[in-house]
């Protein structure tokens, strides 16, 4: 679980380009060994540059390898301590072998990164004068993701947090032009945020899949058409003002919030939503396209009925627990804020889904107190340097105990101390931006000294 690296001993993968050399002169000066670095490449011209250029360096040896670097994964099960992902494209881009968002999708599939890893992106934004459909495109999407979010950045050193659009009163059409105006800032926090949800939410929830047997440990669907129907429930209100819950609720289903307003099928032309990919063909494809590159088998609405389903099933207070399994039934029929020491938030059955299906699915956190971010410009063109340190949390879930034995195990007053503080030290990571996951989870209130959520740090302008 804990481990100690030094710099001979990181092991390194990066997209090389027509110069690998370059960015490996700059790794082996600082103590790094050139047989743990890999470079990577798929356009075949810039490849053969690359090739011709690493031969007549000093690393001839290096290891240069004709591929995407999402795709090496599906083949060769190796882990890297560090990814440096220098797309220089947007996030997403459609062009063929730019598929940005896709690389990231496979690297979190194949748990490339080792158990603690960092994952460096290096993104552009395009201008009006650049690119004037796909900048339209972004700040559409852009509006679309961070709308529904409970929070954003202040860019404040101090306190790098406020209130999201829902809760500063925007509506979706006042939100959406303060983007179009101030859309280099909500990039950047576009970008942070997008990774964040892909790490902890979105690829995790996408890759476990109802078809598995560690998911029908958990989960019994006899009848998919009553979870079909439950799920789609959360998206619009009936004829009585039932459900919804997603409209209501915004700041607790952001991601299908998200979806709801890029998806056809599931925004049913419900104004509560945004309404451009109905005027918006090339947006449509372009939000289609941002789905698909999300989604471990390329499929968009795939995607959205893995997470969407995993996030009804794993919340509570509605008719989830017909969908239990023999095991979590059991569980639920304990009162665990009785049974459980309650320290600041009491202890409650959606807690408990929460650590089982991540201890199976073994999910990366976000560490985001030891996030870095830049910005700066190449030319004429604004770049986005995310720097992500990404943590599995083995310490919490290899020591609690498995489904049918978790109860036994967390009646003892020791385990569940222990059990509750590790907990709350992960949750204070995601307080501030996933409310997906983990809510309520506190051990210690967050308004005491040395227990306060975690903030990310400003973004940094490079001159």
């Amino acid at each position: 679980v804990i481990q100690d690296r030094t710099a001979r001993s990181i092991k390194v993968a990066y997209l090389s380009g027509p110069n690998p050399e370059n960015d490996l002169t700059e790794m082996t000066d600082m103590g790094l060994l050139p047989e743990n670095i890999w470079a990577f490449e798929s356009d075949a011209k810039i490849y053969n540059e690359a090739v011709i250029s690493a031969l007549s360096s000093k690393f001839p040896f290096i290891k240069l390898i004709k591929a995407n670097v999402g795709d090496f994964f599906e083949v060769s099960p190796q882990k890297f301590d560090l990814i440096y992902l220098d797309f220089c494209g947007p996030l997403p881009s459609k062009k063929a072998g730019q598929k940005t968002l896709k690389a990231i999708t496979s690297i979190l599939k194949y748990h490339a990164l080792s158990p603690l890893g960092v994952m460096i992106t290096n993104v552009s934004l395009p201008s009006k004068e650049q690119n004037a459909n796909e900048h339209k495109n972004i700040v559409n999407l852009v509006a679309s993701y961070l709308y529904p979010k409970s929070t954003l950045e202040s860019n404040n050193p101090e306190w790098n947090c406020t209130d999201g659009a829902i809760s500063e009163g925007y509506s979706l059409d006042e939100w959406h032009k303060k983007v179009e105006c101030e859309i280099e800032d909500f990039y950047g926090q576009y970008i942070t945020r997008l990774l964040v949800d892909l790490i902890s939410v979105i690829s995790p929830y996408d890759n476990f899949t109802s078809s598995h047997s560690l998911y029908k440990n958990m989960f019994k669907i006899s009848n998919y058409n009553d979870l079909t129907k439950s799920v789609n429930d959360l998206f619009h209100f009936d004829s009585n003002g039932n459900g919804g819950d997603i409209i209501v609720d915004s700041g607790l289903f952001p991601i299908l919030w998200t979806i709801a307003s890029i998806d056809k099928k599931y925004n049913n032309k419900d104004k509560n939503y945004y309404q451009d990919i109905y005027c918006d063909d090339d947006f449509n494809d372009y939000a289609q396209s941002f789905l698909s590159q999300m989604s471990a088998n390329g499929n968009a609405h795939d995607l959205i009925k893995n997470i969407s389903n995993m996030h009804f099933l794993l919340n509570e207070g509605r008719t989830e627990n017909n969908f239990y399994s023999d095991s979590l039934r059991n569980l639920n029929k304990i009162n665990w804020y009785q049974k459980v020491y309650p320290f600041c938030d009491l202890f409650l059955f959606h807690q408990i889904k929460e650590v089982l299906f991540r201890q199976l699915s073994v999910p990366y956190h976000v560490n985001m107190e030891k996030t870095l971010r830049w910005k700066y410009k190449a030319k004429d063109t604004n770049m986005y340097m995310d720097m992500l340190v990404l943590d599995e949390c083995r310490y919490l879930y290899d020591w609690m105990p498995s489904l049918d034995m978790f109860y036994s195990g967390m009646m003892d007053i020791e385990r569940q101390f222990s059990f509750r503080f590790i907990l709350d030290a992960v949750a204070k990571h995601r307080m501030v931006y996933n409310n997906e996951f983990f809510y309520g989870t506190a051990s210690v209130s967050k308004f005491e000294t040395d227990y306060v959520e975690k903030v990310l740090s400003v973004r940094k302008n490079i001159i």
